[in-house]
Formats: C-alpha cells, structure tokens, sequence
C-alpha cells in the first residue's frame, strides 16, 4: 500500500501540483519550496484526525490568503486528491465500494468498469481520496470535508464520505520537522498515544471517573478563612439584587473541565536522572523524544503489519550522522511507504537515486516533482561516492553553477565571499544568492552534468575556459547562461590579470611565511628583482598546485581592485540573473524661474 499521486490546488504556497510517487522517496529542494506542504496535503486527504480539530483549515491555508470570491469567479477551494493503490484483500473488501485501478506503466486511474483489467500485470486496486476546504459566506465559517471519488451521484458529484474510521486503514501518520514531543504521550487527539491506543482498539475509560473525582474537588473556600470572607461578602452583596437560592455561596472548583480540556492538560512524566523527580517527557532531550518517537512508531506498525504510510520531515534534527542513517533505515522498515524531506547528506545518501525526487515551484506557484535519473555517461560509482561533496548541495539548490574543475570551484565562491565581505552593499557572496558551484571534473564534463541538472528544473550557469566554437556551443546549449574565460587555463587568467606587484607582494609573503612550496624554491627571484620577475614565480604556484588552499590564501589577503576583472565580470552577470539591477537614479528635475510678479497698482 502506499501513495502513487498527490494533486493540490490553492494549498499554502502551491497553486497548483501534480506528484507521483512509487514507493520511498525522499523530496529534495531549496528552502520554502513546498515539500512540507506536500505532506500537509496529503494529510488532509487521509489523515485520521485532521479534520477533527476545531477548524482543519483557515485563511492562510488558501494560496494568497484568497479565500473570498471575485466579481467574476466564484470562492476558491482548497482540493487535494490522494490515489492510494496497492491495496490488499482486506483493504478491497473495505473498499469494495470505492475501487479504482491503478496502471502503474502510464500512472493512470482505471474507473471502476475496467475491474476486468485488474488481474492484468502492473494494474493494482486503489482508491482515490478528495479534500475540499472552502468558506462558507453565510455562515462565516471554514469547511473541510474528504470524500472517494467514485461512486459519484447524478451530478458527477462524489457521495461516499471518507471518515475517520476509513482513513485509518491506510495508517498515514505526519511527523513534522518540529518535533517537540510536547504531543506525542499526551492524550489529545492525533497524538501518538491517542493513535496508539485506537490501533490497539483501548477505550480508556479513566474519563468519567475523573470528571466526577474533579467536580466534587472543592479548591479553596471554608478551609481557607480569607478567602472565605471574600466569598461571604460576595454572597451577601448578590442577595441584595437577586433571591437568596440564586445567590448560592460561590465556591471555585476545577468544574469546567470537559473531556476535551482533559485531553489537553493530561501528560505523561519520564524519570529525570534526580531520584524521585519526574518531568514532563517533552522536557527531555531532543535524542530522547526522537527515540521515544520511533519507539511508538513501531508499535503502530508491529500492529498493523507494516500496513502504515509515514512522512517525516528532516530526520536529522538533534542527531549525529550515525544516529541520522540508523533512523532512516529504521522508519522505511516498519512502513510499507516511507516519505521523507532531509537537507542531511548522510541522510540523503541512504537512498537510490531513483528514490531521490527533486521539488520545484515556478513563479505561478506551479509545483513540479522531478526523478532523479542519472545521465549515461555518469557511472552509479562515481555518483554514490561523491555524493556528499559533490552531488547533495547541488541537488538541494535552486541554481547550479558547473565549473570545469577545482580551481575555478574554489577560486569563485573564494572571490565572492571576500567581495562581500569588504563592500556588502556592492557585492554578494554566492550561497546568498542561492547558487551553488559544481566541480565537473573537466571541461568535457560540463555539458552533460549541466544538462543533468536543468533537467531537474534547476537554473544553470557554466564556467570554462576557452574551448572550440563545437565544444562552446554544445554548452551553452545545456545551460541557462555560459560564460567562457579567455583563456587556456585559470592560472594564466591570474597571470595576466593580477597586478604584478600583487603577484611579487604574495610571492615574497610566501616565502616569509615559510609556505612556499620546496619544490618551487629554485623558482624565487632574488630580493630586489623588478615586480614582472615574479611573475613566473606566481603563474608556478598555481600551476603546481591547482586548486589548492593557496587560491583561498591569494583571495583572502585581496582588496576588491585586486581581483580578476574577468572573475568580478562573471560573478555581477551571475548576480543579475537572480536580481533585478538597481533602478537608474532619478534624472534631476529643472528649475523653473518664478514668474515676474506685476507691480500693484498704486503702489
């Protein structure tokens, strides 16, 4: 059992979104780009006690905050529809009412009437979930209700109500990145426990008896003399105004309580490590509740027999990597489907790449999900054992920047970082303009990697250095925008385009600070050597160590008029394409000489 698609309209951040899934799946993406509100989504289709809370959606659920109608449309709603196939006998009985089919080959649905296409391979019952949240004008309230799409009345409409009770056989539970564990062992409803308990089908029966205990408590009143007075007072003040047997002696006790107050203030207590001390178990530590968590997770699922579905939201919160990958490894064995979001790349590391799903909202509030599909020519091996330091941060980012080795990977986020740091209002380090570089491992590499990653949905841009008109063109056409140094090699751009007393001061600097390479010692000009001597010096370093510490070392001891001008070039055009430039400054307005005022008559 497990979801297969996801469809939202007008939820949140997301106007509109079409998602597929075929079993575990982690969602990768920038910040704020929806991944947590697929999850949301998906709970308001299937959820067990979504809609049991006071007011399941408001205002800020529609996308825009528009939740009124128009003069020329109608109010908008929130839909979200959920097809969960893969159903078992059990489920197909439940369900028998409600059942679709699934083709898995061309992630179609199959109406009820192609049932004779069910024994057919890689078609699978299912059912289809829908959300509708809407405003109700005339009562001034929100509405949230979830039905199946089939059967469907006269009108096309859909008639069977999907309730509490059938949602709970998916099993579908939402652990958010905020974990807390302020609800987990508590009692309200969708807690944990509470969904612990309905799993296990107990009906506490602690209610009533408590109730009854709480309305006979009688707080403070006769045996405290004070307050007592200022009760007695009270009474005789009321007498004065109303008859004697309305004006019974006020007295406080914990009366208002309902069962639902109950839910809330009831907490389970974990021993502390102080003998004889217990604190509320959402005091302890942040390891602890992940564990107590997981621990509770497998109970639902021991009793369900894996039938459950979970989306967690960034595993890796408060845990080291070990901890991090022993939890991943943990949740997508008690589930039949596990979800999850990470921005950990030792978590994300844990899954296929074909379980990696990268996410992506245009500027219409458009989402889009894309597989991760390795290109021909990059082989499994070279991709698993890069993947932290190579493939994880660019599949996390908005905008990928290919360069062709690690020189220019290094020298650029170096410059950009510097620049921004000696004049932030004129310059901006690149991570904040979210892009994030990708070392290709040579210039050959650099169309096919680029391509890779727009078709991800990503913004690409591309960094080489000069090339045949073939080999430049076949880049820019796997790019968003390439830019081509002029030159064999990016030692010879700082050659000719690093001032030569700079290149003799940090030579000299070098070898003060005992850093020259040994190797290169017979390369130094002796003291007093015109500045274009050291010039040489300068373009060996970088030669013999391409793409080492020395680039981060050069840049660091850098004013901005130090730095290569094809570099500062590069990095202004790679700004622009993220932000608007600046608006030109107001043309000055002319004066207009006052007119001459005219004599007053007689004066």
């Amino acid at each position: 059992m497990r979801v297969v698609r996801v469809h939202i309209e007008n939820f949140r951040g997301i106007r509109l979104a079409d998602l597929h899934f075929e079993g575990t799946t982690v969602l990768l993406g920038d910040n704020n780009t929806g991944k947590s509100t697929v999850f949301e989504a998906i709970e308001l289709a299937i959820g067990a006690d979504r809609l049991s809370r006071t007011q399941p959606i408001d205002e800020h659920d529609f996308h825009g905050g528009r939740y009124l109608p128009q003069e020329d449309r109608p109010a908008p709603k929130i839909i979200v529809e959920v097809v969960v196939a893969g159903l078992d006998d059990r489920h197909c009985d439940r369900f028998r009412n409600n059942l679709e089919f699934w083709r898995t080959a061309d992630r179609t649905l199959i109406g009820p009437g192609g049932a004779i296409q069910a024994a057919q391979p890689g078609v699978e019952p299912a059912v289809r979930i829908r959300f509708e949240g809407a405003y109700d004008f005339d009562g001034d309230e929100f509405t949230a209700k979830t039905w199946f799409a089939v059967p469907r009345a006269e009108d096309g409409t859909p008639s069977s109500e999907c309730r509490s009770r059938d949602k709970r056989e998916f099993g579908f539970l939402h652990l958010r990145a905020l974990r807390t564990g302020s609800r987990a062992l508590s009692m309200e409803r969708g807690s944990l426990l509470d969904v612990i308990l309905k799993t296990y089908e107990v009906r506490t029966r602690m209610w009533e008896g408590l109730l009854d205990n709480l309305r006979g408590l009688d707080v403070v009143g006769a045996n405290d003399p004070e307050f007592g007075r200022i009760l007695t007072a009270i009474q005789d003040a009321m007498r004065e105004i109303v008859p004697g047997e309305w004006a019974d002696a006020p007295h406080l006790r914990v009366s208002e309580l309902t069962r639902e107050d109950l839910r809330r203030v009831l907490k389970s207590f974990l021993a502390t490590g102080v003998p004889g001390y217990a604190a509320p178990f959402q005091h302890q530590g942040s390891g602890t509740i992940n564990a107590l968590v997981l621990a509770m997770l497998g109970l639902i699922a021991e009793r369900r027999n894996g039938r459950v579905i979970f989306a967690m939201e960034e595993p890796e919160i408060s845990l080291p990597p070990h901890v991090q990958q022993r939890v991943v490894d943990k949740v997508r064995g008690l589930a039949s489907q596990a979800l999850f979001t990470s921005h950990s790349p030792y978590v994300i590391e844990q899954f296929q790449a074909e379980q990696m799903t990268v996410m992506r909202r245009d500027a219409t509030a458009v989402l889009t999900a894309t597989k991760v599909v390795l290109p021909d020519n990059l082989r499994l091996k070279l991709f698993r054992d890069g993947f932290r330091t190579r493939f994880c941060e660019a599949l996390l980012a908005r905008r990928v920047l290919v360069v062709e080795g690690k020189t220019e990977f290094v020298a650029y986020s170096a410059v950009a970082r510097r620049a921004a740091e000696l004049e932030p209002r004129a310059h901006k380090r690149l991570d904040s303009l979210g892009w994030v570089p990708f070392d290709a491992g040579g210039e050959t590499a650099v169309p096919s990697f680029a391509a890779f990653f727009r078709g991800l949905g990503k913004t690409v841009a591309t960094i080489f250095d000069r090339q045949h008109p073939g080999a430049a063109a076949a880049i820019q056409l796997a790019c968003d925008r390439a830019f081509e140094q002029p030159y064999a090699g990016f030692e010879h751009l700082l050659r000719d385009e690093v001032a030569l007393d700079m290149q003799r001061w940090f030579v000299q600097w070098l070898v003060q600070q005992g850093e020259w390479p040994a190797a290169l010692a017979a390369q130094v000009p002796a003291d007093g050597s015109p500045d274009a001597a050291f010039s040489a010096s300068f373009l060996a370093l970088f030669k013999h160590k391409k793409g080492d510490d020395f680039l981060t070392l050069f840049f660091s001891q850098c004013q901005v008029g130090h730095f290569p001008r094809t570099m500062m070039a590069i990095l202004g055009q790679l700004r622009a394409m993220v932000e608007a430039p600046p608006p030109p400054p107001p043309l000055p307005v002319p004066l207009i000489p006052a007119a001459p005022v005219p004599p007053v008559p007689g004066g």
